[in-house]
């Protein structure tokens, strides 16, 4: 009796198994004593920031603030940890923080609106060098997707960040009100954005993405990678996409280049 109970535990826990989501089984757990940073990143006046980056200053983890200024890290370790918050129009403000073991540590974040002018971007030899070592030449010689260069964002100018997308073929910038979408040419459905290896929101027509616009500034971009509906995307540039994604854009700027 005792054989035949351990042998019909033993079959209903392989069944329980074999009907689990494909990957359940090896999705990894953070670790028991990982903390959480979470916080709102407001204005002098308190008012919220919206879209604004919040990233680890040694690490490349980092994730954006949502349309209310609100954020949120997950699995940080027990250590000192630097942030850094940039967001256009404001002074990048960096800080260090004691995080403590299994925790959450909720914090305000005031930004100071920067009025200055915006600088022009100088296209050196170094710039080739880190693009060159995030992979950048390496995928454009392999042919998969479409790469504009700093050169080629140098002689637009642009002022905006969709000014840069505008002349890329199968991408449209599609202007409604103070509302901007990236669209595909022929699929009409929205693009993913990587913005300096962070992704911001996430591809799909019934997913809206958030503008490039309120990442980051033309002024800011060095160069910029478009892979139409994902072929020939790197893993890490994807995300949360499927088959039926549009594509996925990834931007890079001097912030990250300057690191």
């Amino acid at each position: 009796m005792a054989r035949a109970l351990m042998r019909f535990v033993l079959i209903a826990a392989a069944c329980l198994s074999a009907t689990l989501p494909a990957g359940a089984q090896e999705k990894p757990q953070p670790p028991r004593d990982a903390s959480t940073l979470r916080g709102v990143v407001v204005d002098t006046l308190g008012a919220p920031v919206a879209y604004a980056e919040v990233f680890l200053v040694d690490d490349a983890g980092g994730t954006y603030a949502d349309d209310a200024g609100r954020f949120r890290l997950d699995s940080l370790h027990a250590t000192k940890v630097r942030f850094g918050v940039r967001r256009i129009g404001y002074s990048p403000l960096f800080f260090q923080v004691e995080m403590p073991v299994a925790a959450t540590v909720d914090l305000q974040v005031r930004m100071r609106q920067n009025v200055q002018a915006l600088s022009t971007i100088e296209v050196k030899e170094d710039i080739h060098k880190r693009l060159k070592k995030e992979g950048f030449y390496e995928r454009m010689a392999a042919g998969n997707g479409l790469f504009v260069p700093p050169e080629m964002i140098a002689a637009m100018r642009p002022v905006r960040a969709t000014d840069a997308l505008a002349n890329i073929p199968n991408v449209v910038v599609e202007r409604r009100g103070t509302r901007t979408r990236i669209l595909g040419a022929n699929q009409r459905c929205e693009y993913g954005l990587v913005v300096d290896r962070i992704r911001v929101g996430q591809p799909g027509s019934r997913v809206r993405t958030t503008s490039p616009d309120d990442a980051v500034s033309g002024t800011d971009i060095y160069a910029i990678e478009v892979y139409p509906r994902n072929r020939g995307a790197p893993a890490q540039f994807i995300g949360l996409s499927n088959e039926d994604a549009c594509g996925t854009i990834v931007i890079w700027t001097k912030w990250v280049l300057r690191r």
